[in-house]
C-alpha cells in the first residue's frame, strides 16, 4: 500500500470512528501555521469579541500554529459535536422561574466530549500506534 493510501485509510477509519462515538464531523488536516486566520483572531481579539472569556486571548501563537502547542505535530483533528440536550424538558412559563441555558440541562459538555475524545485516542493507539 502506498504512503498516501494508507493515510487514506486512516483518515477514513478515524472519521468513521468519530461518527461512530457520536460527533457531528470530523476533519483531519495539516498541522501547520494558519496564516490567513492570524489577522481575523487578532481583530476579534482586538474588538473584544471574546467577552469575558480571556483565556481566549493567551498563548495566541500556539492557537496559530499547533506545532507550537505539540512538537512535532503533522496533523490536526477537528470535531464538530452537538450537545444539545436530547431529553427537552419544558421551561415553566413563569417568568418569576429563572431559565436555564439548554446547553446546561444535561452532563457537562466538558466532560462528555472529553470521554469521547479519549475514547478515541485510545481506538486510534489500538489501530494505528501511539500518537499525542
Amino acid at each position: 500500500m502506498t504512503p498516501e493510501a494508507l493515510r487514506q485509510q486512516r483518515t477514513a477509519m478515524i472519521k468513521a470512528e468519530a461518527l461512530r462515538l457520536g460527533f457531528s464531523f470530523c476533519g483531519v488536516s495539516k498541522a501547520d501555521f494558519l496564516e490567513e486566520e492570524a489577522p481575523r483572531l487578532e481583530a476579534w481579539l482586538n474588538k473584544n469579541m471574546h467577552g469575558e472569556m480571556q483565556y481566549m486571548a493567551n498563548h495566541f501563537d500556539k492557537r496559530l500554529d499547533p506545532r507550537l502547542l505539540v512538537p512535532g505535530a503533522k496533523t490536526v483533528i477537528s470535531f464538530l459535536y452537538n450537545y444539545f440536550p436530547e431529553n427537552e424538558a419544558a421551561q415553566p412559563d413563569d417568568p418569576d422561574v429563572p431559565k436555564i441555558s439548554k446547553y446546561a440541562w444535561g452532563e457537562d459538555y466538558h466532560v462528555v466530549v472529553k470521554d469521547k475524545l479519549f475514547e478515541l485516542v485510545s481506538y486510534i493507539r489500538s489501530e494505528i500506534g501511539e500518537v499525542e
